[in-house]
């Protein structure tokens, strides 16, 4: 009975809430200047009158009538000095009032501080004071900062960072190191992103406006998931929004390439491709395991099946429209209180908060001149020309549609909060090709090529969390996690046409086009599917105590356990002709019109071969089962150390079958085997030195830092990686091929750092740091076919590197300019990387051969080889800057970006097969925003925002070369995206 009262009491209070306006909300959070940590049981009077009490966050929460009040914030307990705030409750407005409280202990002139203004700090200024206390180096940036500099998503934000460079927009590594040593996490849990062959998530699909802070952890302390060197991305998403917000943005762009483009190519597709899904048209209608008759036998089945196919083959012309952007949020936090008695300041709070953010934008991009080649060295040393092994050039154009939704709660009583996040991001890519293909060495034949292609990601994760103190002190801590995850990623019906361009002239005088499959026609569709469920679940627990010198201490431990399950399957068809000449038309609608398809009665036409390809059919999972314990440990004032160690068991277990194992017994054949399994204890130690205050012997100035850390890492093989499957590109004609053989890689990593934080939001920041590779995983291009590439470990690689990070504010110091700001900024990395070739084993005609050994035995004539090369995907320099100018009275904001990373090992070459380098992509962007309209009472803005933003301004291409010794370098992909400007309004309420 008493809790069937207590269930209608609070909902007679919620109908309360939502229905009266009498009272308004005061709210906010109370901290230690000392450490910045939140104040428990901070008292909270009005008017000398207490009303509230602080909760394990620090925050308090009041209702009152509109009208003027004194709050006083005291905290004996905890040897705190009260302060005194006035303040103005207006009509309809929720105020945030978060107030820092001085120790007893420090020097102040008067024990009460009183005044009319506060708040929190400026977004950069509270990010700069967290990274200050954290224990190992970090990067920090806040939603405010994004808002600010205009960044829209998530990969814009941590391009800012330093040692941080950007790829397509979305994916993102740290200090020049590849994907598979950089690792995204949401709110602190694994999920798989878009692309489930890389380590991180595509982090454009986060909006700024879910988003509440990134960190990009540099080192690695025993708390984290241990399977990052480069760095750790923890996207942490909105919880209890301060107050009410309400917002909308719709925004159009233009690109360069491909808006209003006449000669835009498509192909008519589902009814519901603009929302990332396909509508079932382009499904298989067959059962993948049915085999077809050969025509010859003059079965109906053949007829059926090849009927069963869509007649669409062909491109088209589709005048492209503007890019579309838009987002729609609102959050909210309500208190309620459960009485104990008539009065509130003895009653207990509950505080419920909610968000809800959805995202959509749709974009077309059109590439003019795209091109995918394989070169090779000549036989002859002394030739140092390389010569065309296969080309591939035309338009290729992308119609992606990409949004994502977010809802969240969370709920917080007494001395624990329950929050759970549901998230959910859809991904649809139409693509589309015309090339012309030239083979140079197997046969001289010339094919046009025509590719139809779709791709449909999907990511669903939820995120369940738990935060309880354990103990009327608050010493012990307790937080819980799990979160499980769904993704799917399918390409139904990749539609690919290769007819040869014949050398001789039709009866009319005009081009002839063959069918002849000997020199690469051919009509061929494929069907892939892969569908993976992650299951997360950790705890940790925390213990603060006092060392010898009566400071805090914690000690933390903990567990984790992550499964993972994926299936792959796969069914490729080929159609071919029977019966008829083998001079087409250019058209590959015409294979599948009616009267072109076989059937048993005219015993000529278009006939279907193939099914499920049963060699790149797999299934797989993961296991990763991990235990740590922490401590952090100040020595003294100046002097603290983060220690302990992390332990990890992986163990990966495989099914599949090699192509040839339905005929040869002897064939490779895997049935939940366990390809991987390894056990690591990973130690970390981090080391930090506050610096003293030259200009006072007592105090010490705590935003100068000295940091030192040594640790142990690791980075595993993916699912596809760690197989035997082959993976086909039809539109770039290459092969991606597994390794069963693949070994994880062990990394050490050293790291040292120096930082000052100044006022202002300034920072200076100078860091070193060395790492040592034990078994990398390399890239690397197949000796007897060009157009294949492999995973393979890679003996010892080390890497040497620098950073340097300096943010500066200039001007405008006098009273009646401090809305005015000019902000300066910018990073620097330079990196040195080395694999010793001696150690690098490859295998070239059966014969097992060191990497320096092959690489001699195809030198150049002149051309020395030394024992050294650069390291697979690592770039030898990152510069980012911005400069960001704002005006606070008139609501206006601007930012230029710019971010290069230098040219780097994007495939080894291996034999004959040359180098290829991925070329330096400079991207200078920028955003202008002004707010307009007036002011509302109790809000900082207008409500209404207008924005332009302009990327890759120096209309950059993406290109990866061929290099050789002493020789012109040759394209080996090139692909040109253009300007895009785009415009967006937006309009919030708070």
């Amino acid at each position: 009975m008493m809790k069937i009262k207590h269930f209608y009491s609070l909902l007679v209070l919620l109908l309360i809430s939502l229905t009266s306006n009498a009272q308004e909300i005061v709210r906010g959070e109370v901290t230690n200047t000392k450490n910045g940590d939140p104040v428990f049981e901070t008292r909270v009077s009005v008017n000398g009158i207490g009303k509230a009490k602080t909760d394990f966050d620090g925050t308090y929460s009041l209702s009152l009538a509109p009208g003027k009040y004194t709050l006083t914030f005291s905290n004996a307990l905890e040897g705190l000095l009260n302060e005194e705030r006035e303040i103005e409750v207006i009509a309809g407005n929720v105020l945030i009032m978060d107030v820092a409280m001085l120790s007893s202990l420090t020097e102040v002139a008067e024990v009460v501080v009183r005044g009319t203004k506060a708040g929190p700090p400026t977004s950069d200024k509270a990010i700069d004071d967290v990274r200050s206390k954290e224990n190992g180096a970090t990067d920090i940036v806040g939603n405010e900062a994004m808002q600010k500099k205009g960044i829209s998503n998530a990969a814009n934000a941590v391009a800012t960072t330093p040692g941080a460079s950007v790829e397509d927009g979305k994916n993102v590594y740290i200090r020049g190191l590849g994907d598979r040593y950089t690792k995204t996490i949401l709110n602190g849990m694994d999920i798989p992103g878009l692309d489930p062959d890389r380590n991180s998530v595509q982090l454009d699909i986060f909006p700024t406006i879910l988003v509440d802070n990134i960190t990009v952890y540099k080192t690695f302390t025993p708390n984290l998931t241990a399977d990052f060197t480069g760095g750790l991305i923890n996207i942490v998403t909105k919880d209890f929004p301060t107050k009410k917000t309400l917002y909308f943005k719709g925004g159009l762009g233009y690109n360069s390439n491909a808006t209003f483009n006449s000669d835009f190519i498509s192909y008519k597709g589902g009814s519901i491709d603009f929302l990332g899904f396909d509508d079932g048209a382009r499904k298989l209608q067959l059962n993948p395991t049915f085999e077809i008759p050969n025509p010859i036998l003059g079965d109906n089945a053949t007829a059926f099946a090849t009927q069963s196919f869509g007649k669409t083959m062909s491109t088209e012309k589709a005048l492209s429209f503007l890019n579309q952007n838009y987002a729609f949020a609102i959050g909210n936090q309500t208190d309620f209180y459960i009485k104990k008695n008539s009065t509130k300041k003895d009653s207990s709070r509950l505080t419920y908060g909610y968000n809800a953010v959805i995202n959509y934008r749709a974009s077309n991009t059109y590439y003019r001149d795209v091109q995918y080649n394989e070169f090779i060295k000549d036989t002859d040393s002394t030739e140092t020309r390389l010569f065309r092994d296969r080309s591939s050039r035309g338009e290729q154009t992308e119609s992606d549609v990409l949004w994502t939704a977010l809802f969240g709660q969370s709920i917080k009583f007494k001395k624990s909060k329950l929050s759970l996040t549901f998230f959910h991001t859809q991904n649809g890519t139409k693509s589309t090709a015309n090339l012309i293909e030239r083979n140079f060495d197997s046969n001289q034949a010339i094919l046009v090529k025509q590719g139809l292609q779709y791709t449909q990601r999907s990511v669903s994760n939820a995120n369940i969390t738990g935060t309880h103190y354990l103990d009327s002190l608050n010493k012990w801590k307790l937080i819980w996690k799990a979160s499980p995850t769904f993704s799917r990623i399918s390409n139904p019906d990749i539609r690919s046409t290769a007819l040869e361009i014949s050398d001789e002239l039709g009866p009319d005088g005009k081009v002839q086009y063959l069918w002849e499959e000997s020199v690469g026609a051919e009509v061929r569709r494929i069907f892939r599917s892969l569908n993976e469920y992650n299951l997360s679940g950790r705890f940790d627990i925390e213990r603060k105590f006092m060392q010898w010198d009566s400071l805090e201490s914690v000690l933390s431990f903990g567990g984790l356990t992550t499964y993972k399950n994926r299936s792959f399957d796969v069914s490729e068809y080929v159609f071919r002709l029977y019966g008829t000449s083998n001079v087409v038309p250019n058209d590959p609608n015409w294979f599948f019109e009616d009267e072109n398809l076989w059937s048993p009665e005219t015993n000529q036409g278009t006939y279907v071969t193939g099914q499920q390809e049963k060699a790149n059919i797999y299934e797989a999972n993961q296991m990763t089962n991990a235990a740590y314990v922490m401590n952090e440990l100040p020595f003294s004032e100046t002097f603290s150390a983060t220690y302990g160690a992390r332990v990890e068991r992986n163990v990966n277990r495989y099914t599949g079958q090699s192509s040839n194992a339905e005929f040869d017994p002897n064939a490779p054949r895997y049935v939940n085997e366990v390809v991987l399994n390894k056990i690591n204890v990973l130690p970390s130690v981090n080391l930090v030195y506050k610096i003293r205050k030259a200009a006072d012997s007592i105090k010490y100035e705590r935003k100068t830092n000295f940091r030192a850390a040594y640790t142990q890492t690791v980075a595993r093989p993916s699912f596809r990686e760690i197989s035997i499957s082959q993976i086909y590109d039809p539109i770039q004609g290459r092969r991606y091929l597994g390794n069963i053989n693949l070994k994880q890689t062990l990394i050490h990593n050293a790291d040292f750092r120096w930082e000052r934080f100044f006022g202002r939001t300034e920072i200076i920041s100078a860091s070193a740091f060395y790492k040592r590779f034990i078994n990398p995983i390399e890239i690397v291009a197949n000796v007897a076919a060009p157009n294949e590439f492999l995973p393979v470990n890679a003996g010892v690689a080390d890497i040497y590197g620098a950073e340097f990070e300096f943010r500066k504010a200039l001007g405008f110091k006098e009273k009646s300019k401090e809305h005015i700001r000019l902000v300066l900024g910018g990073n620097f990395t330079y990196v040195v990387s080395r694999i010793d070739m001696n150690k690098v084993e490859t295998e070239v005609g059966g014969v097992t051969m060191t990497e320096k050994d092959v690489r001699q035995a195809n030198a150049r004539q002149g051309e020395l080889i030394g024992d050294y090369r650069t390291m697979y995907g690592q770039s030898p320099y990152i510069i980012n800057a911005f400069v960001n100018f704002s005006n606070d009275s008139l609501a206006l904001s601007c930012n230029i970006s710019y971010n290069v990373q230098g040219k780097k090992l994007a495939v080894i070459g291996v034999g004959a097969v040359p180098d290829v380098f991925e070329q330096p992509f400079h991207s200078l962007n920028f955003k202008v925003s002004k707010g307009f309209g007036e002011i509302h009472k109790g809000e900082a803005a207008p409500r209404w925002k207008a924005s332009i933003t302009g990327t890759n301004l120096l209309n950059q291409a993406r290109r990866r070369w061929y290099e050789s010794f002493n020789t012109e370098a040759q394209v080996f992909d090139y692909l040109h995206k253009g300007i895009t400007i785009s415009a967006a309004v937006s309009y919030t309420i708070k």
